[in-house]
């Protein structure tokens, strides 16, 4: 299926419905969030506890807005999309069925992400993907796959072999044009985070590091904090749990040991941001949707 068709399943009015069938649905579920966000839909709901470390601070990767489940106030005619699964469905509050029921009868589009295609809402009498009202737009994997699909016919790729994550990926290959080095999986990328502040991703992490009331970036103060963000990645990139905490502790080391990394006005003052706006000279953002994108994101560091 083109990524044209995608994108005309998520724009019909009603209820679109898309599985991940990852093999446990508390990680790896929001992968597929930024090519929902690339696809027009940027309004989001999830657990708030994926948003969380140790249920404290909330941290996002950027390109969307994030709404509670319950609280929600759209501007008329916005579409919005809700990744959820069966455990917060059946066994909590906070089921999705009044969203369900909101627009099925909308001009507007509710994208559902779960990890199956048969989830069924609470209280519902079939799976949601078999109502009259909703349009089955199928497996993540058909949108990723559309997507390299897209990126080659841009004249890009998607050079991780080791997620379906568009916004990681799209780091990776910003990371590439800057200093000329190609990665091929996610440890790399994070590897050479630390040194990469025009990355929008380094910037996520200038979040993660701050602290109220105290100067430069402060590694994570307790020993659950770490885990936790392990945790936090797992539910956006598919590693396992000691890669992921691995990954977590090498960061918060790395604070550790030098408290201007992930601080924002060392980054803002670093040599490496002249290589970047050499390298944004190198786009094209009025031929290639891509290039504008790694076009504004290099512009966004002035």
């Amino acid at each position: 299926m083109s990524l044209e068709m995608i994108q005309h399943r998520l724009t019909r009015s009603g209820v679109a419905v898309i599985y991940d069938d990852v093999p446990d649905s508390r990680w790896w579920l929001l992968r597929t969030l930024p090519a929902i966000a690339y696809l027009g839909v940027d309004q989001f709901t999830f657990p708030t506890s994926w948003r969380q470390l140790d249920g404290g601070q909330q941290y996002q990767f950027p390109g969307y807005d994030y709404h509670v489940l319950g609280g929600i106030e759209l501007e008329e005619g916005s579409d919005l999309c809700v990744l959820t699964n069966e455990y917060y469905e059946l066994q909590t509050q906070y089921s999705i069925q009044p969203l369900v029921t909101e627009f099925s009868t909308e001009e507007s589009t509710l994208v559902v992400l779960t990890e199956n295609e048969r989830f069924t809402p609470d209280g519902g009498q079939r799976p949601l993907s078999q109502e009259q009202f909703a349009t089955r737009v199928g497996p993540a994997d058909r949108i990723y796959k559309a997507f390299s699909e897209y990126y080659d016919q841009e004249g890009w790729e998607l050079p991780l072999t080791d997620t379906q994550n568009l916004f990681i990926q799209d780091n990776a290959s910003l990371y590439s044009l800057v200093t000329g080095e190609d990665l091929s999986n996610t440890t790399e990328l994070f590897d050479r985070l630390p040194e990469a502040p025009y990355l929008p991703l380094y910037w996520v992490f200038c979040d993660v590091f701050a602290r109220p009331n105290e100067y430069g970036s402060v590694p994570l103060d307790s020993d659950d904090q770490v885990p936790a963000l392990g945790n936090w990645l797992r539910r956006r990139i598919e590693w396992e749990r000691k890669t992921a905490i691995d990954v977590a502790k090498t960061l918060n080391r790395t604070v550790s040991d030098d408290g201007s990394t992930f601080d924002p006005s060392y980054a803002r003052r670093s040599p490496k941001l002249r290589d970047a706006r050499t390298a944004r000279q190198r786009l094209a953002p009025e031929e290639s949707r891509i290039d504008a994108r790694y076009h504004d994101w290099l512009s966004d560091i002035n």
